[in-house]
């Protein structure tokens, strides 16, 4: 589960700020308050703003901070993602911090500060949070001023192999530690090296996967989830399903018409990518199908006994199983609604799901339609979805409860501000959309008519 995250000095986020799941004493939608640690927390988070407020940003923050954390700083891009109106944000560390919820039920906090500047990791600690407010560092990283990395842990392993092993992990990172250990994390390097099934790798292990298992979604994503519905005929049904469901027309996904040669499916795109691009699917393809986008087309991918690529394209049935549709041929919202739908079954009981603007080329009703669907879908698991959006139908407390509800609004130095609706302390049948396009709640456009009398003039 997801409880929080706090970040600094990234992007349009100056000073710290902070987006909590933790439900407020609300009464109503009971079903979307999830027990975890003896807390409740919320399933959704709905992030309202104007354009350029940092909304995004904060998905964002989220995608870069995981990606650190999982492939290390070598792997990631640093080029201007510091705080860049104010002079100093290069010299100033950027710091993310999680707190979760893993499936075994512990909750931690997990945090990593970088340089800009050096480009490495200057700070990282993991904090497990009893369910009576105890916290045991499991380990603290951080640098002195002599540029000297340092750890410490409270954690006690009475395995004497068990506790030496955990001791020499944590030296690697003291001291005059190699520039390769300086970019990576000591969840990952544990992670990695640790067997990963008792005691604190055990623990290790779960926040990593927590990571690992982290879906996002940005309006340029590539495909997600659509593997399982090549080989799994109840899911391709359930994808065909949700697709009438939202009335594009389509009545059932043929994933087995279509075939052509592998190569053909790259022309049109540059010799060198697409070199790279056949390396990369051919790596990923193992026993099982693969979905890829290709040149605006989705394809299944398979190879044969001989190690030959078996290329279909994904093809649609729009009442006429002779006259089938390519993928190009659907409207950009079926388009998206393809992203989306996997977020039904791949969940598995236990995902957090972040999406950049849920409701890119979708109607509104089928934007509100959607997170109702997931509402009933996953009931009774853990999963849970936070999205930015514009659409103002959504705010509706008949949909969502008030703390599900935040906003981030530009500040006069350009920072962005994140805030929750339940500040406003609004009653459950006030009227919240028409508040916000009124600006009651700030996070939106402000016009300023003078610019165009200047214009005029």
């Amino acid at each position: 589960m997801f409880v929080g995250f706090s970040v600094s000095n990234y992007l349009s986020f100056k000073t710290t700020q902070t987006i909590s799941m933790a439900a407020s004493k609300v009464a109503r939608h009971k079903e979307h308050v999830l027990n975890g640690n003896g807390k409740k927390i919320l399933k959704t988070g709905l992030i309202y703003g104007a354009n350029a407020g940092g909304k995004s940003n904060l998905i964002k923050a989220i995608d870069f901070s995981r990606d650190v954390i999982l492939n290390g700083l070598s792997a990631a891009d640093l080029d201007k993602k510091y705080f860049r109106i104010s002079g100093d944000g290069y010299k100033v560390p950027g710091v993310f911090e999680y707190r979760l919820i893993t499936q075994p039920g512990r909750e931690y906090s997990y945090g990593i500060a970088i340089s800009y500047a050096e480009k490495e990791i200057l700070s990282e600690w993991l904090i497990r949070i009893e369910k009576n407010g105890g916290e045991t560092y499991i380990f603290n990283r951080d640098t002195n001023e002599r540029g000297e990395s340092f750890t410490e842990s409270e954690v006690k392993i009475r395995n004497t192999a068990e506790r030496m092993r955990w001791e020499i992990y944590l030296e690697d990172f003291g001291g005059n530690i190699s520039n390769t250990l300086r970019k990576k994390s000591i969840l990952c390097d544990i992670a990695e090296r640790g067997n990963g099934k008792q005691s604190v790798f055990s623990e290790i292990q779960d926040v990593f996967d927590w990571f690992r298992n982290m879906i996002i979604i940005f309006p340029t994503s590539q495909y997600s989830g659509l593997n399982q519905m090549v080989e799994n005929e109840t899911i391709r049904d359930l994808f065909s399903h949700i697709l009438r469901y939202f009335d594009t027309g389509i009545e059932s996904v043929e994933s087995k018409l279509g075939q052509l040669e592998f190569d053909k499916i790259f022309e049109g795109i540059p010799l060198d990518d697409a070199e790279k691009l056949k390396i990369k699917i051919s790596n990923e393809i193992q026993e099982d199908s693969l979905m890829f986008k290709v040149n605006s087309q989705v394809y299944s991918l398979q190879k044969d006994t001989e190690g030959n690529i078996i290329t279909t394209k994904m093809m649609q049935n729009h009442g006429n199983d002779q006259e089938l549709f390519e993928y190009l041929d659907e409207s950009d919202g079926t388009q998206r609604l393809f992203d989306l739908i996997p977020l039904f079954y791949e969940h598995n009981g236990n995902r957090v799901i972040f999406i950049d603007e849920i409701d890119r080329s979708l109607h509104t009703n089928v934007t509100r339609k959607f997170l109702e669907l997931f509402y009933r879908m996953t009931e009774g698991d853990t999963s849970q979805i936070i999205a930015t959006t514009h659409d103002s139908n959504l705010l509706d407390l008949e949909l969502v409860r008030q703390d599900e509800i935040w906003f981030i609004k530009r500040l006069e130095d350009h920072s962005s501000s994140i805030y929750s609706l339940n500040r406003y302390k609004e009653r459950y049948d006030k009227k919240i959309d028409k508040e916000y396009l009124l600006g009651r709640y700030d996070a939106i456009p402000v016009f300023d008519d003078k610019i165009l009398e200047d214009i005029d003039a």
